[in-house]
């Protein structure tokens, strides 16, 4: 059975229930405020759940990983960034760097590098080997840069951050990256 379906037809129940309840009560106001409030549940149940292969699956796809330990850039190369807080739908791989879309739709990233030791770091947000957008810590130690693209991905699209140059980023987590599906 359809899972929206029968949240629906409890949802109806419900709904005539407290209708007969406040019906033998007079009270429209509070008939309007039941109706309502389950007419809001309905619509947030509707707009949180999504179905994926028979099943029901809360929101997308979303990652958040840090950088553990000072990072030697290689050119073009993908950070690992090491420390993984979340990774909901498995498409963040820390041993590659790489965020690795599982369903066609529109992702915010976020990418924070921290440059170390008073030397420049140079990286860019890369989208199937193309770089979209640069970020620059500059000739201070822990100054840091961030950027936020949204993206519109395919299923298997791959986004990273990659350097430039053989340069070193912080780590200590003061170097992130982090997506996460918004819709499709």
């Amino acid at each position: 059975m359809n899972v929206h379906v029968f949240v629906y037809g409890i949802c109806l129940v419900l709904t005539l229930i407290q209708h007969e309840g406040v019906e033998a009560r007079s009270c429209t106001n509070l008939e309007n405020k039941i109706f309502n409030n389950l007419l809001d549940m309905m619509v947030d149940i509707k707009s949180k759940c999504q179905t994926s292969g028979g099943h029901i699956e809360q929101g997308g796809p979303a990652f958040t990983a840090t950088l553990r330990q000072h990072f030697s850039l290689t050119k073009d190369a993908a950070i690992k960034f090491d420390t993984v807080l979340l990774n909901r739908g498995g498409g963040y791989n820390p041993n590659t760097g790489i965020f690795t879309a599982s369903k066609k739709g529109l992702y915010q990233f976020s990418a924070t590098i921290m440059s170390k030791g008073g030397i420049q770091v140079f990286c860019y947000i890369n989208k199937n080997g193309k770089k979209l957008m640069n970020l620059y810590g500059p000739k201070i130690h822990g100054a840091s840069e961030t950027a936020s693209p949204v993206l519109e991905l395919n299923k298997g699209d791959q986004v990273s951050v990659n350097g430039y140059y053989s340069e070193q980023v912080h780590g200590s987590h003061y170097s992130y990256f982090s997506g996460v599906y918004i819709s499709a």
